[in-house]
């Protein structure tokens, strides 16, 4: 798998690795990481933006385009889920993870996040993994597998920090399943930051990037 890396400034002691959303690619989130570049802070942190894979996605009339896992319907997204999809790509989430953790990284020092599908992703694979992470900051995306997810998680049961934001007026992933989100982590006990955004659509803020920069000093910190 490819990715966009911005590497670490000072001493590499920390990783993010953030997944786009559906037909985006790495480079779309780049930004991100030069934000922060430009305020001088987590001059530590590298950040790495996976590339999704090119597929068909149903619900876009077949066409082929950078997906994490394929979508029938946003209307009701527990219905013909692509479980298997959304597992593979926790499994090329994990891959990047390891090969932070062979460089002298500390699971503990690695924040996985993404938006909207890979807010999906991330949020499962924090859910689901059976090692403990810095955190997980999802954006516009929700929890799923709604049917065992519960199940999943008591597996092992690992509690880490986690950031959801979403928008109030988001005509793609309804804000309802960002609530959704925030409920189903209080309910498994998983410590959650919920920011929701008024009139917000189907993207990111300024006053939410800046929210993520505090969750990430915090989880994070310079060593």
């Amino acid at each position: 798998m490819s990715a966009v890396t911005v590497p670490a400034l000072t001493k590499h002691t920390a990783t993010v690795i953030f997944m786009h959303g559906l037909g985006d690619s790495g480079n779309g989130w780049r930004f991100l990481a030069e934000e922060y570049r430009k305020l001088k802070v987590l001059d530590h942190v590298k950040f790495i933006f996976p590339n999704a894979p090119v597929q068909k996605v149903t619900l876009n009339f077949g066409l082929t385009m950078p997906s994490w896992f394929d979508i029938v319907s946003l209307d009701k997204v527990e219905a013909q889920e692509d479980s298997k999809g959304m597992l593979e790509s926790v499994d090329r989430l994990k891959a990047f993870i390891s090969e932070e953790v062979k460089a002298g990284i500390p699971a503990e020092r690695i924040v996985i996040g993404g938006f909207s599908q890979g807010c999906t992703i991330s949020l499962l694979a924090g859910l689901i993994a059976d090692t403990k992470y810095a955190g997980v900051v999802g954006l516009s995306g929700f929890v799923p597998m709604r049917s065992n997810i519960s199940n999943l998680h008591k597996e092992h049961g690992i509690k880490m920090p986690f950031f959801v934001g979403h928008g109030t007026d988001d005509p793609v992933v309804k804000y309802e399943y960002g609530v959704f989100t925030k409920d189903k982590l209080a309910e498994l006990d998983v410590p959650c930051e919920f920011h929701e955004y008024k009139g917000l659509t189907h993207s990111a803020s300024p006053t939410e990037i800046m929210d993520i920069l505090e969750f990430l000093k915090k989880t994070i910190p310079a060593q």
